[in-house]
């Protein structure tokens, strides 16, 4: 028996022992990403559900026999398949990331890393699940506590605490005093963790300027505010309906890998920031 409430497409969902209630109309009307994975062209109550829906189907999510492994790399450009990437070539050796039924995570492998992201979306909460929890803990997961605690800063000071050196961190937009915390730590840890912000829609100007001046990799989602205050700001950019802004060098390195990974064509040119052609971005952008 467990509760768990999230966003998608802006919109605040609750799932409660297996059953989906949406409570919010989506915020978004369209998005191109959820265009081309799920064949949405307009945004509702109805699709929302469906959606989360299939992902509760196809992995078992927010539920007892949650999938834990996962090759298959469903977004292109989203944070998982990035880090599970760098994980693979040796630039992070742990991942503090978010999942349902077991708050923050530190994990270590790629496949488990891509299985807890690969649909992940905005957790705003979460209650227990004891078997997700020993199955991320069997595959060499660290959990912050059994209470599924979603706190990123601790996270990050428990894995430098077990002895990783190359440490990312994924943020929620909405929480930019993370970001700002854990470059406070960086000192005094004498580690440099690899900061990604996700879920950014609907935050202000002053949260996207703090995650420009904090984070390595920011993605844009559906927010005005990042694509005119991180874009601006950023030194590379992949993608251009999500584009995903790289703030540092160590942010960079991370697209740059993923492009080496990449099975598809892609192409590198240079050009002013941010690129994002209109006709190519959600709606609205907030």
């Amino acid at each position: 028996m467990s509760e768990h409430l999230l966003e998608m497409a802006k919109a605040l969902v609750k799932v409660k022992d297996g059953k989906i209630e949406v409570l919010t109309e989506p915020g978004i009307r369209s998005c191109p990403l959820r265009r081309d994975l799920y064949g949405i062209k307009e945004e509702s109550q109805e699709t929302v559900q469906r959606v989360l829906q299939g992902h509760m189907q196809e992995l078992c999510m927010y539920g007892p026999h949650r999938i834990l492994e996962l090759q298959e790399e469903p977004v292109s450009f989203g944070a998982s398949e990035i880090l599970a990437d760098a994980m693979r070539e040796g630039l992070v050796d742990a991942a503090v990331v978010v999942c349902e039924g077991a708050g923050t995570v530190v994990a270590t492998r790629p496949e488990v890393l891509q299985a807890i992201g690969a649909h992940m979306t905005g957790l705003v909460k979460t209650e227990p699940i004891k078997e997700i929890q020993d199955g991320l803990e069997k595959r060499g997961c660290l959990l912050l506590d059994r209470q599924s605690t979603m706190d990123q800063v601790r996270g990050f000071e428990q894995a430098a605490s077990l002895g990783f050196k190359k440490i990312a961190v994924t943020v929620a937009g909405s929480r930019a005093i993370d970001a700002q915390a854990l470059r406070e730590l960086e000192a005094e840890v004498g580690l440099w963790p690899l900061i990604l912000a996700v879920h950014t829609t609907g935050i202000s100007e002053s949260e996207a300027l703090a995650l420009a001046e904090n984070c390595d990799l920011v993605w844009s989602c559906a927010s005005r505010s990042v694509r005119e205050v991180v874009g601006k700001m950023a030194q590379m950019q992949i993608g251009i309906s999500i584009p995903v802004f790289a703030l540092t060098q160590e942010g960079k390195r991370l697209i740059l890998n993923r492009a080496l990974h990449f099975s598809g064509p892609l192409v590198l040119h240079r050009t002013g920031l941010p690129l994002a052609p209109e006709g190519k971005q959600p709606e609205p952008l907030i």
